[in-house]
């Protein structure tokens, strides 16, 4: 149809629809096809059926537009005219008609480009001869500048290579040159999505679904930005419906298997990443994927054989060399967890979890020099990662103290270097009124919400439910408000006195219950934690500090539940409760009146 062949495009059309009457698109393009070939009554009937297959009717009422004046006003009037013309004038008259008629065809061909043009650059791009392609589309569109085919070739050839920038240009040129094609603007979202242009990339990707609402990779690409902004509901929706519209599409699977995973969901992304792979078997990232999510389960075996068929498919997969090496570190086997975290690195030398996983292997081998350099290097590459401060933090303390003369000789035994006198240690702090002031001024996320957060890939779990709101993140000390860095001080001088030891701060954030607010049994470990021979889960321990306890005339006042042994603790104002993070514990709060308080997740060194 772009290149003014309607007749050669009319089987072709008519194919697709045969083949999928579902389509609204295939109508619509059938039909136009239909009127520029002039078949007028042939639209009529397909118009006709299109309505009955439930085509909008405000769209077939634009192509009736095109049948009426044509059909109805200007055939009558050429066969009046021919009446009054002679032999002469009617030969004459029809040689005028035909060299308009080929000055017209002239004018379009010299304003596009040839067919075999554009049959070769889609073949070009097809076949992934990428450097052919993007030469051609440079030349078409030089020549042609207002044909949008060669610019959304350009645009995705660009993008093929990883010139995102330079694609964008292009890109917004299809969109331009043809504001009706959904898929142009849906590979425009998907740019600006990767340029994190996230409220742009929304609205393209809407326009794109507007225009064409069975574009399942507009879908999938909607709900790549709707996870990029947290909005892990609206994304699985996305996911779902470009699924619906396309059973076998694989990435969109694979998407929705990782947004299930982030949820906490890991069955079901279980499920998700092996259809992914039942429809592209080669899908290396699905494997790896599947194989975290085994893991997480406790299925280690399977995770291997998981990650091993992506590094069969992909070699240079170095992320799946470091999760292997996970695996078998997590199954004791070091020396072979050792030789993947090294492969890992040469692969990908800047890839911090590898030198990370690789130190942790080293120290538990008893090569605490050489765990030190390979933690000291994941923190270089990654300075922001708490867990690699941590790791260097409680490395370098364990050195200097078996350094040190009147060190205990069993280093793994932390608990004994600590001064916490009782589980639970309780203390006191005054509140200031600001402080409550403070948090309620801060931004939030609503209590039930939590789960949205995706803390299960590193192994963590948010026990929190129910009414209220709580921080953002675990980095409340991190507020630049004087209220706040007062009592980041004072909990841990505090904190430092109460175990006679220093500290490390992992997480800090408030909760602010309301009725029907709590938690469930839960314990403050991490898969950090866990690990046999690193043992860092003996130092850790878990502080609330209630600033505010609310109502404790009702049926649930908000007990602090602990667990083995059991206790209960009624919460009074400015109370501060120490645990080890192993304790198991919980709380319901079903009060008028809100109760407030900070945590605080912290190592001793």
């Amino acid at each position: 149809m772009s290149v003014n062949k309607a007749d050669a495009a009319l089987p072709l059309f008519k194919t697709a629809l045969e083949a999928n009457p579902k389509i609204e698109q295939f109508w619509l393009s059938y039909i136009d096809a239909l009127i520029k070939e002039k078949q007028f009554e042939n639209s009529k009937l397909v118009i006709e059926q299109a309505k009955k297959q439930g085509v909008a009717e405000e769209k077939l009422n634009v192509l009736k537009t095109k049948l009426t004046p044509t059909v109805q006003v200007n055939e009558p009037k050429l066969a009046v005219q021919n009446k009054s013309l002679s032999l002469s004038q009617k030969r004459k008259k029809l040689s005028e008609q035909q060299k308009q008629k080929k000055a017209k065809k002239q004018t379009l061909k010299s304003n596009n480009p040839s067919q075999q043009q554009l049959i070769s650059l889609l073949e070009h791009y097809q076949n992934r001869r990428f450097s052919d392609a993007e030469k051609l589309a440079v030349s078409i569109t030089n020549e042609f500048p207002n044909h949008q085919f060669a610019w959304k070739v350009l645009g995705a050839v660009l993008k093929q290579t990883g010139r995102i920038t330079e694609s964008l240009t292009p890109m917004k040129k299809s969109t331009q040159l043809a504001p009706q094609d959904g898929e142009a603007h849906s590979n425009l979202g998907n740019t600006l999505h990767e340029l994190g242009r996230l409220d742009e990339a929304l609205a393209s990707c809407r326009q794109a679904i507007e225009l064409k609402p069975d574009l399942a990779l507009a879908h999938s690409n909607l709900g790549n930005t709707l996870k990029e902004l947290e909005r892990l509901d609206e994304a699985l929706a996305s996911y779902i419906q470009a699924i619906v519209l396309k059973p076998t599409y694989a990435e969109a699977h694979y998407n929705l298997g990782n947004t299930l995973k982030e949820l906490g969901r890991l069955d079901e992304a279980l499920a998700s990443y092996t259809q992914a792979i039942e429809f592209k078997p080669d899908y290396a990232d699905a494997h790896s994927n599947l194989g975290i999510t085994l893991q997480e389960l406790g299925r280690l075996d399977e995770a291997l054989a998981s990650y091993t068929q992506a590094i069969a498919l992909k070699p240079d997969y170095a992320l799946a060399h470091s999760n292997f090496g996970n695996v078998l570190q997590e199954l004791g086997r070091l020396d072979e967890a050792e030789a993947s975290y090294t492969q890992a690195i040469v692969l990908k030398p800047d890839l911090a979890l590898a030198h990370s996983g690789l130190g942790i292997v080293l120290y538990i081998k008893g090569n605490d020099d050489l765990a030190l350099k390979s933690i000291v290097k994941a923190n270089d590459i990654e300075p922001q990662s708490k867990d690699y401060e941590l790791l260097l933090s409680v490395m370098e303390a364990r050195k200097s103290r078996k350094g040190n003369e009147a060190a205990v000789s069993d280093t793994s035994n932390i608990t004994a270097l600590t001064g916490l006198v009782s589980s639970p240690l309780i203390l006191n702090r005054v509140v200031e009124p600001e402080l409550i002031t403070s948090l309620y001024e801060m931004d939030f996320i609503q209590l039930d919400k939590t789960k949205r957060v995706g803390l299960l890939a590193s192994g963590k779990t948010d026990a929190r439910y129910g009414n209220g709101m709580v921080s953002l993140d675990f980095n409340l000390f991190k507020d630049a408000r004087s209220i706040i860095q007062k009592l980041a001080e004072d909990l841990t001088k505090i904190i430092v006195k109460a175990l006679k030891s220093d500290i490390y701060i992992l997480d800090s954030f408030f909760n602010i219950l309301s009725a029907g607010g709590g938690t469930t049994p839960h314990v403050h470990l991490n898969t950090l934690d866990r690990i046999i021979g690193l043992d860092i889960g003996k130092q850790k321990y878990s502080l609330v500090y209630y600033l505010s306890v609310g109502d404790q005339n009702c049926r649930e006042p908000g007990i602090l539940k602990l667990y083995e042994p059991g206790e209960d603790i009624l919460p009074c104002e400015g109370m501060i409760t120490i645990i080890p993070a192993s304790r198991k514990h919980s709380a319901v709060y079903g009060g008028k009146t809100d109760r407030v308080m900070v945590g605080v997740n912290f190592y001793s060194l």
